[in-house]
């Protein structure tokens, strides 16, 4: 009989017991690379619960190369109960290490931790990076968000250990007091194609080290470090395409020259240098106060505006400001996205003079964050007409009903020369958490208030 060639993750289980494998669990006979395979679609906890199915079943799981350590379901019960946050940090740091003692798998091609995690856990979370470039991760997630969803506070932040990549100690960056005893992994990073990390203090020199000492990294996110000064993302032998660096408050520079980077985002558009950047064509932009966004990036950012085909904008001040800046031309802009803060019934029609320099957009989308909105009986303002010859699809998320968003619908009814479709979602959009109304009543509202307003040639979707 032929040997059962090994699994692609370099090792080799028993061979499957025909007699164990009864005619109709045709399943328990397939290779155990291709039932590997298959448990790597499920998470730890899945997969590991298979073992339970029969002997055949019980070692496959420890042999996935994919750990998913996602656990944010759990963080509903902690909101409510803060007293439990650390029992259950506990509970997670115990299931993780039982977990990867039991792991044999010799390359791995994720590694996430998702779970609300700060410095109490450094000692175990360093470990756990050590046991992932051990084993040439490819993509590395540490997800340490607050509650899951909120930047945890800078003081309690865990600090990646600069130390494991040989590198230095840097200064301002917190010590930990174990990263001493971890061996410098000088190859086994070399794999890792997608970083992940937020809530999770990192530096610049970090990022730089992978970025150019990584051949294969791709996509680069960092969401809330407070030790992230300055970043150069500089060269055109880097393979990254995505960057995303946001609310990370202590930034004072980003640059980013001459690269072949394809889509970027970042809460620090005012301190963002960029040049030669041929390949770049998304960018999702915030900040505040928006204005001084504007005010650095329209002077030396035109010729890159005009390559861009997605552009996303953050207008946490509102978009009044748009009304004073004449854009250059967006001659391949396809998708606009705004998302501003819905105060009481503030207009949105400045989003109208970016949407006039952009003839060939397909898709436009406002997104509203509510902040006590409010319904007036005002008369509708009118923007300047200006024919849209491509657009085809509006999208209003958190829509409310006040004058301003009727307005906005009445503006591409009277220019979008083909417009197909307009998507309502009135779901709510919380800011501070506060209930404004019932989406029932919000629907409702959003079905009596449109359905007079838009032709029956095109198609009204209120979700």
């Amino acid at each position: 009989m032929a040997k059962r060639p090994q699994l692609s993750n370099n090792f080799a289980l028993k061979k499957c017991s025909r007699r164990a494998c009864t005619a109709k669990d045709r399943i328990s006979q397939l290779p155990d690379d291709i039932l590997v395979h298959i448990l790597s679609f499920l998470s730890v906890k899945e997969a590991a619960d298979t073992s339970v199915l029969s002997k055949r079943w019980l070692p496959l799981w420890r042999y996935v190369p994919r750990l998913d350590f996602d656990a944010t379901k759990q963080l509903g019960e902690v909101a409510v109960h803060e007293k439990l946050q650390k029992r259950y940090m506990k509970k997670y740091v115990r299931w993780v290490n039982r977990t990867l003692r039991m792991c044999k798998a010799q390359r791995l091609d994720l590694f996430r931790v998702r779970f609300d995690l700060n410095e109490l856990a450094q000692h175990d979370i360093d470990k756990w990076l050590e046991f992932a470039f051990s084993r040439q991760v490819q993509r590395l997630e540490l997800d340490l968000l607050e509650g899951g969803e909120r930047i945890q506070a800078s003081d309690y932040c865990y600090t990646f250990p600069a130390q494991l990549l040989g590198l230095n100690h840097c200064a301002g960056q917190p010590q930990s007091n174990n990263v001493h005893k971890l061996p410098p992994l000088w190859h086994n990073f070399k794999s890792v194609k997608v970083l992940l990390f937020k809530s999770v203090h990192v530096t610049g020199e970090v990022l730089e080290f992978f970025l150019h000492n990584c051949p294969f990294v791709e996509e680069m996110v960092v969401h809330g470090s407070g030790t992230l000064v300055n970043l150069e993302v500089v060269g055109p032998s880097l393979k990254l395409k995505h960057l995303e660096i946001w609310f990370c408050l202590g930034l004072k520079s980003l640059k980013i020259c001459d690269t072949n980077i394809v889509t970027l985002r970042t809460s620090s558009a005012h301190k963002l240098l960029l040049s030669n950047v041929p390949m770049l064509i998304e960018v999702d932009v915030g900040g505040h106060p928006f204005r001084h966004i504007l005010d650095t990036i329209m002077p030396r950012g035109s010729c890159i505006l005009s390559q861009l085909e997605v552009l996303k904008i953050h207008a946490y001040g509102g978009l009044e400001y748009l009304e004073h800046y004449k854009f250059p031309q967006l001659a391949k802009l396809k998708k606009f996205v705004v998302e501003v803060l819905a105060k009481e019934d503030m207009s949105v029609l400045g989003c109208t003079h970016v949407i006039g320099a952009a003839p060939q957009l397909k898709e436009f989308e406002l997104k509203l964050l509510w902040v006590d909105p409010s319904r007036s009986e005002r008369e509708c303002r009118k923007a300047v007409r200006c024919p849209l010859h491509h657009l085809k699809v509006l999208r209003l998320s958190g829509y409310y009903g006040r004058t301003s968003e009727v307005e906005l619908v009445r503006y591409f009814l009277e220019n979008a020369m083909v417009l197909e479709k307009i998507i309502v979602d009135p779901s709510t959009q919380y800011v501070h958490r506060h209930r404004v109304a019932p989406d029932e009543i919000l629907r409702n509202f959003a079905k009596l208030q449109l359905q007079g307003e838009v032709p029956p040639h095109i198609e009204l979707v209120i979700l």
